[in-house]
């Protein structure tokens, strides 16, 4: 979503809207964004929230909550595991979450463990750098990598197999062997990983 991208929110939990259509307006709605404040988890929550605020389907702000850890996996584990009966809750995930979720590490849950609800918006991508970096275009950018692809060093909102992860390995700047031997650092979140790399 944005620079720092817009989540594919597939939002999980307890059917929300489908609530919505027979119970009138919402009480103590929740949404729960995966990561800390300020990346595409949050910024999806937003969206719900505004969504719901404005369709009149609850008479209050969503209440946003934070529970990073895992691209998804902390809040997910513990929304099915300690609060399956909260029908007014959500969880934002993203297209990387889903990718960790159906390959079997967010442990013993698996996808029909909740209701998908919709998705919000979808995540391009983007590439920053520091105002100091000798990086000053996409060209200089593939060409460092071409050259030494594990001097580059990659900051992404969670570990290898994240969204972010996926979008640099996925790059037409990459041969098929390039992302063996790039280098990631995990960050929690999307918000993290800018003021990280833009310091």
């Amino acid at each position: 979503m944005r620079l720092h991208h817009v989540s594919v929110a597939a939002v999980a939990c307890a059917g929300l809207m489908a609530l919505s259509a027979w119970a009138g307006p919402l009480d103590k709605t929740e949404c729960v964004a995966p990561a800390k404040p300020g990346g595409g988890f949050d910024l999806t929550c937003k969206l719900a929230q505004s969504a719901l605020l404005d369709g009149k389907y609850t008479a209050d702000p969503m209440r946003v909550s934070y529970m990073p850890g895992g691209i998804g996996a902390v809040a997910y584990n513990a929304i099915v595991a300690q609060r399956p009966a909260e029908n007014n809750t959500i969880v934002a995930f993203s297209g990387g979450s889903l990718l960790n979720l159906a390959q079997g590490k967010f442990g013993r849950y698996g996808e029909n463990d909740v209701r998908w609800l919709a998705a919000v918006g979808s995540d391009f991508g983007a590439v920053i750098v520091a105002d100091n970096s000798p990086l000053k275009s996409m060209k200089d950018l593939v060409t460092a990598i071409k050259a030494n692809p594990g001097k580059v060093v990659f900051g992404a909102g969670g570990s290898v197999g994240s969204q972010d992860w996926m979008k640099a390995a996925l790059t037409p700047m990459f041969n098929k062997d390039t992302p063996k031997h790039e280098t990631c650092v995990p960050c929690v979140g999307r918000a993290s990983t800018r003021h990280g790399r833009l310091k």
